[in-house]
């Protein structure tokens, strides 16, 4: 999840240490959770996936961006989007990892639950939910997430596999987009309301209205304050983002879990736009991190690394 990368180009070390600084003794331990061999918290706990999934996601944007790209728009999934936000100017990075820290204290009173993906539509899942289990991702037609308190979500999921329906968990120790969160949401609304916000300087597509984000969205509190509630339409905002190109999508991040979405799309099968990961798959491990995305900077014809 990067580690390679940190270790073989200095640009992204100091990116994510930039990120790392910002955060505080909370960077300090996430920083060493992340690089150890054996991490004192699981690397899916909330206190780790998503502060690291910001890092990681705004350092690789702001590498690329450093080396003179020049996006033609931004769209993040979930904490992603936050990150999008800081690259586009919405938030100062300081203001930023302040929400996201703020974000994942609160969700120590959240009630236990989880989420899990199921390879159906929205559709055919809705008649299967129960209250304290929602939709909490489109991210491909038939790939769907579903997020709830505990035992609510077990009920759900017996239901869906009795009608033939396939699903697999999700690592996570928390109901994102669910509206069991919707209190601890409400209750970060007086911060968010006291942190300067701005028009994105880079246009962005929300994840969370499947169109343009606009600039009274971008300074509204509340559009802030419900992320970890509505859920992500992560498809349909590809298919905006899309619509009038970009003939290429790059995902910045770990892994290549949104290229492999994206290769989904029609526009793509058709060969009408590419999809382009930095660090490659996870399976080829940290060592091949750092070939892996200068190959991809070969392939963007940028230079100065």
């Amino acid at each position: 999840m990067g580690t390679g990368l940190y270790r073989d180009l200095p640009a992204f070390t100091a990116a994510v240490d930039t990120v790392f600084a910002a955060m505080g003794a909370a960077g300090d331990a996430l920083r060493s959770d992340w690089l150890a061999a054996e991490p004192a918290l699981s690397i899916h706990h909330f206190h780790r996936s998503q502060p690291l999934l910001f890092a990681l996601d705004h350092a690789l944007g702001r590498v690329l961006i450093d080396l003179g790209l020049r996006p033609a728009a931004l769209l993040g999934h979930s904490v992603g989007e936050l990150a999008a936000a800081a690259l586009a100017g919405v938030f100062g990075l300081t203001d930023a990892v302040r929400i996201v820290l703020d974000r994942i204290g609160r969700l120590n009173g959240a009630p236990a639950g989880g989420m899990a993906a199921v390879a159906a539509s929205r559709a055919e899942i809705t008649p299967h939910l129960r209250p304290g289990v929602d939709i909490g991702a489109l991210n491909a037609p038939r790939q769907t997430v579903i997020a709830g308190a505990r035992e609510p979500l077990a009920a759900v999921l017996d239901a869906l596999g009795a009608a033939g329906l396939r699903w697999a968990p999700v690592h996570s120790k928390a109901p994102f987009h669910s509206t069991v969160l919707r209190p601890l949401a409400d209750a970060s609304l007086p911060m968010l309301a006291a942190l300067p916000a701005r028009p994105p300087r880079i246009p962005m597509v929300s994840g969370y209205t499947a169109a343009r984000l606009t600039d009274t969205e971008a300074v509204d509190p509340a559009y802030w304050a419900r992320q970890p509630v509505d859920p992500v339409l992560f498809w349909p905002a590809l298919g905006e983002l899309v619509a009038d190109g970009p003939d290429l999508l790059i995902e910045c991040g770990p892994g290549q879990g949104l290229t492999t979405l994206a290769r989904q799309l029609p526009k793509v099968r058709s060969g009408g736009c590419a999809v382009l990961s930095l660090l490659g798959p996870p399976s080829a491990g940290p060592g091949a991190e750092a070939g892996h995305f200068a190959a991809a900077v070969a392939r963007l014809g940028l230079a100065g690394l």
